[in-house]
Order: structure tokens, then sequence, then C-alpha cells
């Protein structure tokens, strides 16, 4: 898809290190009408290039990331997501998903937290929720 075609497109980026969600999510966003899923970063680093360059409306985001651990994990990138892109939409995706994790996330600024093992369903419905309630 082209930069010229994304008018009116909701576009996610995905923080997560592990290539078999990141393919999962990938093909979960393909089956949905206005969603361009615009790539994949593994580490914060690369998480800010990709934001840069497309702009996104949606960020889904695993706490764990391997390339970063220990020093630095995406509730750090939370922070940091919110100073600099107040506007984007962050979806927590991890396999953390004890309540004290849940309340760290949404307190940081995550709109929403999904554990990876119960609720890749709830993926697509709040996307479409989310398209629906922009048009």
């Amino acid at each position: 898809m082209s930069v010229n075609n994304l008018t009116g497109l909701l576009k996610v980026v995905m923080v997560d290190d592990s290539p078999v969600i990141a393919e999962r999510v990938q093909a979960l966003l393909s089956d949905l009408v206005n969603v361009a899923f615009m790539g994949v970063a593994r580490n914060t680093a690369s998480a800010l290039l990709l934001m840069n360059d497309h702009q996104p409306h949606v960020v889904i985001l695993d706490i764990h990331l391997e390339d970063d651990a220990p020093l630095i994990n995406g509730m750090d990138l939370i922070t940091t997501i919110r100073k600099t892109y107040p506007q984007v939409t962050i979806m927590m995706l991890t396999n953390l998903a004890g309540p004290q994790y849940r309340i760290k996330a949404l307190a940081l600024g995550a709109d929403y937290f999904f554990d990876k093992s119960n609720d890749f369903h709830k993926i697509p419905e709040t996307l479409k929720e989310f398209t629906q309630s922009k048009n």
C-alpha cells in the first residue's frame, strides 16, 4: 500500500520482540477495512523511528522487549510516547498481565491493556470501534 493511499485509514504500528506475535497481529489486522498495518519494531529505538516515519494513530506495545532488557521496557516507552505523540492510542498487549502491570500501564497513559494469552480477539474489535468513532 503506498503512502498516498493511506488517507482516512487508521495507521497502526506494533512494538514487540516476538515475530510470531507480530505476524499474528498483522494477520488479524489484514482483515480489517480502514486499518493499515505500518510495521513492527523490536525495541524502543526502532519504535520511535517507526512512529516518526509513519505518524500512527495506534501503537500496539508489549512490556517486555528483549533487545532493551533489563534497562528499559514497554512501560518506559509509554511515557515517551505520551510526551512525544500525545494523540496516539496505546494498546498494551503482553504476557505480563498481572494487575500490577495493568494498573501501572494505565496510570502511565496506556489506553487499553490486553493479555496475549486471552485477549487477541479484542484487538480487531477495539480497532473497529475506534474506526467507527472516527467516522
